[in-house]
């Protein structure tokens, strides 16, 4: 009970510190593929995390400029890391809701990115605000609760199979 009141605050202070209304239509007909600046927030889950590799190989190889989203102990396991900018982050920048630290936002306050992908399945109030913190014309995620609020492209993907559901996602991203 005591964290859903938790998830609830953070929800709110998110929605009034941190979400961006955007007042302008936005166009969404190539608009990814047009793109060249991405930020990829990676998935918390371990096995999220191996399956999402392909998303990273796909943009990799369409020449686009990736700067990812990880935990510092995770960097290591990103193949060709060199290839790839990275914004790490310590468990130990997250407040008391779940939500980053000023040091982590005042960080991130300064990105502009023309497209971030936030690949966390599960409802993450901390990859939710990092998201919403970056400059982006277009923010894409999985469709979660109160998600709509937080992203211009949703894909609804109930798959309980990390590869089926990843390779649904890179097939979704394709589209656009």
């Amino acid at each position: 009970m005591f964290e859903g009141i938790k998830k609830k605050i953070a929800h709110y202070i998110l929605r009034k510190k941190y979400l961006r209304k955007d007042i302008k239509p936005t166009a969404f007909n190539g608009i990814i593929s047009s793109a060249h600046n991405f930020f990829i927030l990676m998935p918390k889950d371990e096995k999220d995390f191996y399956h999402s590799l392909d998303i990273l190989k796909y943009y990799l190889i369409h020449k686009k400029n990736i700067t990812l989203f990880l935990p510092e102990h995770r960097r290591a396991l990103i193949p060709e890391n060199d290839k790839y900018k990275t914004v790490v982050f310590q468990s130990e920048l997250k407040r008391r809701f779940n939500l980053p630290e000023k040091k982590l936002v005042d960080t991130l306050l300064g990105r502009e990115f023309e497209v971030v992908i936030d690949l966390n399945r599960g409802e993450e109030v901390f990859f939710s605000t990092v998201a919403n913190i970056v400059k982006s014309k277009i923010r894409i995620g999985f469709a979660k609760e109160l998600s709509d609020r937080y992203y211009n492209i949703e894909i609804a993907e109930k798959q309980s199979n990390p590869e089926v559901a990843y390779r649904n996602y890179l097939n979704y991203l394709k589209m656009f």
